[in-house]
């Protein structure tokens, strides 16, 4: 568990947590769809008093809500129609209406960008790099893997590996993908390009190279990936379902599916810490809370 210090220089991540964004987003959303407002900008230009909604006080909604407008511009499609970019599936994998699929879908991108502010103001006052290193000796796994975007991977100084035979595998396969008859993961920290795109994988008691082992910092934060921005709570609003991609128009539509649930890492400590707030924070957003152990 955390120590007093650090759960004090947490306290503005705790504030986050009890007051989620999202109610807020949902009242603006009705408000403009039920309303005489062009565009979302049009109803902003209105939202300059105090708003309670969700069990959730907001001094000054505007304000708020302008940090997410971009993750709001779906809504817009409601009273502009425009050609479908996307399926969204509700958990029936029936296909939701357009009303739930607009909402679903701003939810996520609402969450991700609040979730990444939330952990960032958490994860600084632990001091803890469970994320940026391999299994130590007494856990039972043989390697973390960390999912990355080919320009993300550039900024990583390890080996890569990426030819026909990684690209034809995944790190989950069975017999694992080997080179030289040696298994991936008993070789020194990697960078592979699988079937399903790039990952770092870090073999037991390997760090990141990026992780200073003085300060615990990291040397590449302000370009760090986006899975180091979000790391252990994060929005399970909709899964991706390549199953279910579908051609429209020539195009073929990424298909997701609806979930509203809110993961957590339990391995982390300010996860432990704060569970529930976390718990809290879920419900406001009328979400399910979920803790899961990942590294232990």
């Amino acid at each position: 568990m955390l120590t007093d210090k650090q759960i004090s220089l947490c306290q503005a991540g705790v504030a986050r947590l009890k007051e989620p964004i999202l109610p807020l987003v949902r009242l603006a959303g009705m408000l403009y769809l039920t309303g005489p407002f062009p565009t979302l900008n049009d109803l902003l230009e209105e939202l300059k008093e105090p708003l309670e909604t969700g069990g959730v006080h907001f001094e000054n909604p505007q304000e708020l809500l302008q940090d997410f407008l971009d993750d709001m511009r779906p809504f817009e499609r409601m009273k502009n129609p425009q050609e479908p970019s996307r399926i969204i599936l509700d958990e029936n994998m029936q296909a939701a209406d357009q009303f739930q699929a607009l909402h679903s879908w701003v939810a996520q991108n609402v969450l991700t960008r609040e979730l990444e502010t939330i952990n960032s103001l958490l994860c600084a006052p632990c001091g803890c790099t469970l994320c940026c290193t391999g299994p130590s000796s007494d856990m039972s796994q043989e390697f973390f893997e960390i999912p990355l975007t080919g320009e993300e991977a550039a900024h990583f100084d390890l080996p890569k590996i990426d030819d026909e035979k990684s690209r034809s595998a995944l790190s989950g396969d069975e017999p694992p993908f080997s080179q030289n008859g040696t298994p991936f993961f008993r070789n020194p920290p990697s960078l592979y390009h699988w079937q399903n795109g790039w990952s770092m994988i870090l073999p037991p008691l390997n760090r990141c190279p990026n992780l200073d082992p003085d300060s615990g910092g990291c040397r590449i934060y302000p370009k760090r990936p986006d899975v180091c921005r979000r790391p252990q709570i994060f929005p399970y609003m909709l899964e991706r379902q390549p199953d279910h991609d579908a051609e429209f128009d020539g195009r073929l539509l990424p298909a997701f599916v609806i979930h509203r649930k809110i993961l957590a890492i339990w391995d982390c400590p300010y996860v432990q810490q704060f569970q529930d707030e976390i718990g809290q924070y879920a419900q406001l957003c009328d979400m399910e809370p979920i803790f899961k152990e990942n590294k232990s």
